[in-house]
Parts: C-alpha cells; sequence; structure tokens
C-alpha cells in the first residue's frame, strides 16, 4: 500500500521537474529574441547614418563632397573629369581677359597712332568684354553643378560682370563727345577709371576663385605674376602717356605764344611803325 502512495507521488516530482527543466530555454530564448529586437532599429539606424556617410564622401553623380571648398548636392549629374575641365577653362578664360586683353586695349589708345587707336582699342575691349561672358557661362554652369553660386567669388564676378555692360556705352558716349568737341571730357574720366576699376576687382576676383578651387601655389603664383606685370605695364604706358601729354600741351602752348608775338622781327618789319616822310 505505502509503495502504491510512493510511485505516484515520486512521478509527481519527477514531472514537475522535467516541466521546470523544459520551461528555462523558452525564457531565455524570448529574452534573446526581446533583447534582438530592441537592438534591431538601432543597428538599423547606424546601418543607414553610415550608408549616407558613405555617399555623402564619394564623388558620385549626386554629390559635391569631391568638390574642394563644398560638400552639397548637385543640381547637374556629371563626372569628374567634366566638372575639372570646365573648372580649368572657366578660371583660364577669365584670367586671359582681364589680366591681358583689358589692359592690352587700354594700352593700344595710348601707344598706337590715331585714328587707328580708337578702333583697335574698341575691338580689343569688345573680344575680351565676350571672353568674360564666356567664362561667365562656364562659371554658372560650374556654379549650378557643385552650389557655388552663393560664394562671395560668384557675387563679386556677377557684380564686376554687371558692371562691364555699361562700359561700351560710357566708351561710346565719351568717343561721340570726344570728335564734336575736340577735347577730353567727364565722359572721358568717367569711362577710363570706371573700366579701371572694373579690371582691378575682375583681377582679384580672380585671386578668390583661385582660392575657392583650392588651386596649387604654382598656379596662384603664375596668376599674381601675369597680373602684376599687366599692371605695371599699363601704370608704365599712363606715366610715360601723360608726360607727352603734357610736353605736346606745352609745346602747343609755346607755338600759340610766338603766332600771337613774333620773336626777332622788328616793329617795321610786321608794318607797325609809320614810314617817315622823304623830302
Amino acid at each position: 500500500m505505502r509503495l502504491t502512495i510512493f510511485h505516484p507521488l515520486l512521478l509527481l516530482f519527477a514531472c514537475q521537474a522535467l516541466g521546470l527543466a523544459s520551461s528555462a530555454p523558452p525564457d531565455s530564448s524570448l529574452q534573446q529574441r526581446a533583447t534582438s529586437e530592441l537592438e534591431a532599429p538601432a543597428s538599423l539606424h547606424n546601418a543607414h547614418l553610415g550608408s549616407i556617410f558613405k555617399r555623402q564622401n564619394t564623388d558620385g553623380p549626386d554629390s559635391a563632397a569631391g568638390e574642394p571648398g563644398h560638400g552639397g548636392r548637385r543640381t547637374i549629374k556629371t563626372t569628374p573629369a567634366q566638372r575639372r575641365t570646365f573648372r580649368i577653362a572657366h578660371g583660364t578664360i577669365m584670367g586671359v581677359a582681364f589680366t591681358i586683353g583689358f589692359p592690352s586695349g587700354a594700352i593700344f589708345i595710348r601707344v598706337l597712332k590715331p585714328p587707328n587707336h580708337v578702333y583697335i582699342h574698341a575691338a580689343t575691349q569688345i573680344f575680351s568684354t565676350c571672353m568674360a561672358f564666356a567664362g561667365m557661362g562656364l562659371g554658372i554652369w560650374l556654379g549650378m553643378n557643385v552650389r557655388y553660386l552663393d560664394y562671395l567669388h560668384t557675387i563679386v564676378g556677377f557684380a564686376v560682370m554687371g558692371c562691364l555692360v555699361i562700359q561700351p556705352v560710357i566708351g561710346l558716349i565719351h568717343h561721340i563727345r570726344y570728335k564734336k568737341v575736340k577735347r577730353s571730357t567727364w565722359w572721358g574720366f568717367v569711362h577710363r577709371w570706371y573700366g579701371r576699376a572694373i579690371v582691378i576687382v575682375g583681377i582679384v576676383n580672380g585671386g578668390l576663385g583661385l582660392m575657392l578651387a583650392e588651386n596649387t601655389r604654382a598656379g596662384e603664383i603664375a596668376y599674381a605674376a601675369v597680373a602684376g606685370l599687366a599692371g605695371f605695364t599699363y601704370l608704365m604706358v599712363v606715366v610715360q602717356w601723360i608726360f607727352r601729354t603734357r610736353a605736346v600741351e606745352k609745346s602747343l602752348k609755346k607755338q600759340k605764344k610766338d603766332y600771337m608775338e613774333p620773336a626777332g622781327e622788328s616793329r617795321e618789319a610786321v608794318g607797325l611803325m609809320p614810314v617817315s616822310n622823304v623830302s
């Protein structure tokens, strides 16, 4: 009787022990699953940030991170080779126009003989202006591509090009007035100094462009050397022209004075003395 009661109790305790043992792993697996589910959003978030960071630091068609001085998104899909070509073309055309073209036109009108000097001056300045507008077109394309349109170099460049449009009009008015009155006018003064200011600001803005593009040191030195040589040459030509103009004016005044009061001639020679009566 005792054995029959003992065996069911033993079986009951054994079943309870087995149930506790078998229930432990599901709890641990549930805990692991919950932990993995909690960690999954964080890992996905980190992976998403990592992909964004990787995309921003690659020179792909929609990223400007590879461009010097900027890291925004592009508005035009291009390759790095195309952007480099347009950048070099923009800098070269604008540099030649402002350091060689415009100073050369200003020098021609001082050193060449009339009347061809006016036409050569006008042709050179018009050609340089067309070069500048072509370079501006390349700059706008490049700025839209890498979002450079809000930089100081771009803003100053637009201002310079806007002022450049007015300069030929002032020069034409000056030429018409000069032919009419045969002497220099205020239009000529404004035309000269307005043009000099445009060229100086344009050359300085070219230096800002080199800094924005993170050009090489050799490129910056070469640009400064060409600009300095052009400025020095123009300054020497202007100084020589001023001294020559003053010498011509002084000579004309002397000739006018000699014409009004002939030197070395007696009053009798010019018929100012009365003729004495002959007896």
